[in-house]
């Protein structure tokens, strides 16, 4: 994967902990292509980490008082765990 296919969030999530440790991002690597296949490597294994990772939410309780909410709240859940990219089990 590219870093330019990841959502924004995950993109900027992925740079700056590509910063912190090797100390440069993607306007370097762009100009040096030891540093732009580093980062092409880097970005592989952390969408595959994220790929790897598939969370299981709770299931819905039996109807009654309150299964709205639930169901509003684990939606809620659903679409922050996709927001950093990661996948929510069915």
């Amino acid at each position: 994967m590219s870093i330019h296919d990841m959502p924004d969030g995950m993109k900027s999530e992925f740079l700056a902990a590509f910063r912190a440790e090797f100390g440069f991002g993607e306007m370097t690597a762009t100009a040096n292509d030891d540093a732009a296949a580093m980062l092409k490597s880097a970005a592989w294994a952390w969408q595959a980490s994220r790929d790897a990772v598939v969370v299981g939410l709770p299931e819905t309780p039996n109807r009654g008082i309150g299964y709205g909410l639930f169901d509003a709240g684990k939606e809620a859940c659903r679409e922050a765990i996709e927001a950093k990219g990661l996948k929510v089990a069915p």
